[in-house]
């Protein structure tokens, strides 16, 4: 319901390490999205918070039953007039700011996607509100109190034997980036503030580590506080790591864990003749990610895939994967998240076949059925050491070229393509004329 980005590893550590702080009041600056006042509600806390952000104080400012003071533009009421009668002052306005930061980015924007976004909920508005609002009302969150004034000074005014508990940000501009939007389109008597500079954030972290009890975190490694590190979680593959700084708490490292399931299907192998006709063969996310584990380079982070595929041969050996996800901004085109072959076979270009298995008109059907949208297009990016990838030339379309901010890779490559021009069938017979030649082998 509310906005957040903070794994939930992170919040048990938060209540954990609270659990040891006497009760009475508990401050909370830069408060967010409330995330840690949901992680300390139950355990007999006053909690006294405060933020500077349109999102954060309409909400602040129902959690105490307080007139939430949020209007439309007069400049926007042409293209939002019917989001006016959702303004109440209240739980209505909270719920209209939640759901704007959906698609209010989208308001005024050309695109067919951005125009869909907004007709998609203008037509369901009504059961959409209506909707959170109900789960709002539901909120067992309570504040003692909730102020609308910058970090800096309200941590001066906070008492100094007082547990402090705080996600302040780390780079510049993140707030008034994150709701422009809402502020594009919404009145509010906002404050006057200046944006944190470097100097600025170590004046925070010092008022917050100041005290007997604290708390803060941060996904950079701040060396000053390495003293204090009680916690370091990283809650997907692909996630930042973030670092936990507490008075005193026990240590924890959470790392991400995969469901694997056991894959049982023979695989091509040395000495396999590879036979047709081609397959496909959906799996489980567990075998999956087992088959990813096993033939993926292991440099290159996982993402979660939305449709895998096996590919088998007409022995109903497995000869790879591909995984598919929806493109966010392309109605029409999906997302190779993944696509291997097995190995070690007689075959150097199996991976080829993969990639035309994955283009394929059956592969066409199989996105079309998951995603409920008609897929014409595929994307995918390959990270490389060579300016070209040789699994995707001839195939895909280079797109783009840049340099990459993975370990271990120098260019990120960014690859497009038609989708459902061949069969199965037609696959093979290409794959095999120009790249199927299998591996000579000599003996002794």
């Amino acid at each position: 319901m509310f906005q957040g980005t903070i794994p939930g590893p992170m919040r048990s550590i938060v209540r954990e390490a609270a659990g040891r702080w006497p009760r009475g009041p508990v401050y909370v600056p830069c408060c967010g999205n409330f995330t840690i006042e949901r992680s300390l509600a139950g355990l007999g806390f006053d909690l006294h918070s405060s933020d500077v952000s349109i999102y954060t104080s309409a909400v602040g400012r129902w959690l105490i039953r307080q007139p939430v003071g949020i209007r439309l533009r007069e400049e926007s009421h042409d293209e939002l007039g019917w989001l006016a009668d959702s303004l109440d002052d209240g739980v209505g306005t909270v719920a209209t700011l939640m759901l704007g930061t959906r698609f209010l980015a989208s308001v005024g924007r050309e695109g067919l996607w951005h125009e869909r976004v907004v007709r998609s909920y203008r037509e369901q508005w009504k059961a959409k509100h209506a909707e959170t609002v109900e789960r709002l009302s539901s909120s067992d969150i309570e504040l003692a109190s909730y102020e609308v004034e910058d970090v800096r000074s309200w941590l001066r005014e906070v008492p100094s034997d007082a547990p402090v508990c705080s996600f302040p940000p780390f780079y510049g501009g993140g707030y008034e980036k994150l709701y422009e939007p809402l502020d594009a389109h919404l009145a509010w008597d906002a404050p006057t503030y200046e944006p944190l500079s470097d100097g600025d954030v170590v004046e925070v972290l010092g008022a917050i580590t100041d005290r007997p009890y604290w708390l803060t975190a941060s996904n950079h490694d701040v060396p000053d506080l390495h003293r204090y590190l009680r916690g370091v979680v990283k809650a997907t593959p692909r996630a930042a790591p973030f670092y936990v700084y507490a008075s005193e708490a026990p240590t924890r490292i959470v790392g991400p864990r995969q469901p694997i399931e056991p894959v049982k299907v023979p695989r091509l192998r040395e000495g396999d003749d590879l036979v047709g006709p081609l397959r496909l063969s959906l799996l489980k996310p567990g075998q999956f990610n087992a088959l990813r584990s096993r033939y993926l380079n292991p440099r290159i982070a996982p993402g979660a895939a939305n449709l895998a595929v096996a590919v088998r041969d007409g022995g109903g050996r497995l000869l790879g994967v591909f995984a598919m996800a929806p493109s966010t901004y392309t109605p029409d085109e999906v997302y190779v998240l993944s696509d291997f072959a097995v190995a070690p076979t007689d075959y150097p270009r199996l991976s080829k076949l993969i990639v035309l298995a994955a283009v394929s008109t059956e592969a066409q059907l199989l996105c079309q059925r998951a995603f409920s949208r008609r897929i014409r297009k595929v994307a995918t990016t390959a990270f490389s050491n060579h300016p070209v990838s040789m699994k995707y030339r001839g195939l895909l379309r280079l797109k783009s070229r840049g340099p990459t901010g993975e370990d271990g890779w120098k260019f990120q490559l960014q690859y497009h393509g038609a989708m459902g021009e061949h069969t199965l069938a037609a696959a093979l017979e290409m794959w095999a004329k120009r790249w199927g030649a299998p591996t000579t082998k000599t003996g002794v």
